[in-house]
């Protein structure tokens, strides 16, 4: 975690991510910029963070420990996302992980300054009470995902993450947020380039036949 001091750069990644539209205090008065390296935690369960967070560049995956050391992604964000609202806020002790996957710029609020302010603030309370409602949601997604074949799953996050044809998500990432190991997945990869539905093309794949895709996605309501 390292203090980035620049403050052109924080009112520029507020602006661009549309972050002040969460609620009416001052968000630039409030807050700082910090960016992780791949790997850092963000948040750790079992401890209260010092910050709430808005993720504003890179990915980081939300998990938690199943039994022992093995771990269930319970979901992944992208820039725009706050983290850290559903126990830090109210000084709670998180129940899951945040770790950056790759790196990662945030923009962070120290709660122990400015807790009250955000607990008083209506606009940033309604914001929050849609996003926890959307990650109860989301709970019951991953639950009913979890009996899905790795196929299904798989066909959905290419249909997804596909850019004009070509998915380029790095894999030991893409096997994490699956809840699959990383041979489990090049294993599931392999038989659809047997299947002509991918063709590897250096360090990305090509989607010959999106329409198959689409139809081992779909298995899910069968």
């Amino acid at each position: 975690m390292k203090h980035i001091r620049n403050v052109e750069r924080l009112s520029a990644y507020i602006k661009n991510h549309e972050l002040q539209s969460y609620m009416d205090s001052d968000l630039l008065a409030m807050s700082s910029l910090y960016s992780f390296e791949k790997g850092d935690h963000l948040i750790h369960a079992e401890t209260a963070s010092d910050f709430l967070y808005f993720l504003v560049d890179g990915v980081v995956m939300v998990y938690s420990y199943a039994s022992g050391t093995q771990n269930i992604c319970i979901d992944y964000t992208k820039p725009g996302t706050p983290l850290g609202e559903a126990s830090s806020l109210w000084g709670l002790l998180p129940k899951s992980s945040v770790k950056a996957v790759t790196p990662c710029v945030c923009v962070a609020i120290p709660l122990n300054q400015y807790r009250k302010t955000l607990q008083r603030d209506v606009r940033f309370l309604q914001n929050i009470c849609q996003i926890l409602s959307y990650r109860l949601n989301s709970g019951i997604n991953l639950a009913n995902s979890l009996t899905e074949p790795v196929e299904t799953r798989l066909a959905k996050f290419i249909l997804a993450h596909h850019k004009n044809g070509v998915f380029s998500f790095q894999l030991t990432t893409c096997a994490a947020i699956l809840n699959v190991s990383y041979r489990h997945l090049l294993r599931t990869i392999t038989s659809f380039r047997d299947a002509d539905i991918l063709e590897k093309k250096k360090s990305t794949y090509l989607i010959h036949n999106i329409e198959e895709l689409e139809r081992l996605a779909e298995n899910l309501n069968h």
